[in-house]
């Protein structure tokens, strides 16, 4: 059962100084009396009902949850498991037997908890890491004219992702022509600024001695040196992934299961990225389903 440790309304007296973070101790004398109770429509559990005894608002233990409000607080790990395992939101949607409207609020709610998780794995001293492989992956936002890139940063030794982030990139080669004629306003380039903030992460976990693996693109070692002066960079020719001995194994066998078990990241698909602030918070999805993160769902 959860506990009540406070009244939900700010401006009641049993919140000293109006703050969130009062907890009334357990000698004192509760705050609070029961008031019935209401059956939830998603389980028909019977979900017990207080007032506040001061300013006689009225609550549940739900009031407390993150999933205060929501119809079916029961999907949000499902879709997690099958958003993370290949399938679309439409599919999803279909699968569980709910509307497509539905599973894009899931999706948001739980991209959002999977992104406070991995800010809670950053900081945790038993991920420090000495040995990082680096690089970028190449996608695109709803057309192969509105490029994006994904600077990626992975663990060798576990597989674990460090970070993910989405990029900005000017069109190039054949389509270049023709992306600046219909997208005249897709002429940006944050790839340097996302990679800095990818190593900004990778420092967090990172130990006093470290070495960041990458292949051989020029702008590498400047960015790296930024925020790691104190890192050694390793660099290897792109035909090596081609050998019998890959030494950016663990990177790019990563981005092909970022390719595999993301839909809108496949290649030659229906499936496509329409914002690319949405395939940031799919990738979060990935970050939680690949680094095992314990995430409580809170609905029982």
């Amino acid at each position: 059962m959860d506990k009540i440790t406070k009244c939900p309304n700010l401006d009641c007296p049993t919140n000293k100084s109006n703050s969130v973070n009062f907890i009334v101790s357990p000698s004192e004398e509760k705050f609070y009396i029961k008031k019935g109770y209401y059956k939830t429509k998603y389980n028909h559990q019977a979900v017990p009902r207080y007032q506040c005894k001061h300013c006689k608002v009225t609550f549940s233990t739900h009031t407390f949850r993150k999933t205060k409000n929501q119809k079916k607080p029961h999907v949000n790990e499902m879709v997690f498991k099958l958003l993370s395992s290949g399938n679309t939101l439409r599919r999803t949607a279909k699968l569980l037997g709910i509307a497509k409207k539905t599973v894009e609020r899931k999706f948001q709610f739980v991209s959002e908890l999977a992104k406070k998780a991995h800010e809670e794995f950053l900081e945790k001293e038993e991920n420090k890491t000495s040995y990082v492989q680096f690089d970028e992956m190449e996608t695109y936002e709803h057309t192969k004219c509105k490029p994006l890139s994904i600077s990626l940063a992975v663990r060798a030794k576990n597989g674990g992702i460090i970070d993910a982030q989405v990029a900005y990139m000017k069109c190039k080669g054949k389509l270049a022509a023709v992306s600046q004629k219909k997208y005249p306003y897709w002429n940006l380039d944050t790839r340097k600024q996302t990679t800095l903030r990818v190593m900004e992460s990778v420092k967090k976990v990172s130990r006093s001695f470290l070495t960041v693996a990458s292949d051989k693109k020029r702008t590498y070692p400047n960015l790296i040196q930024k925020v790691l002066p104190h890192a050694s960079i390793d660099q290897y020719e792109s035909r090596q992934a081609m050998t019998k001995k890959d030494p950016l194994f663990r990177l790019n066998h990563t981005a092909a299961r970022i390719r595999h078990d993301l839909s809108r990241m496949r290649r030659r698909t229906w499936a496509t990225t329409k914002k690319a602030e949405n395939l940031q918070k799919h990738l979060y999805l990935y970050l939680a389903w690949n680094n095992k993160y314990q995430i409580s769902w809170n609905f029982c």
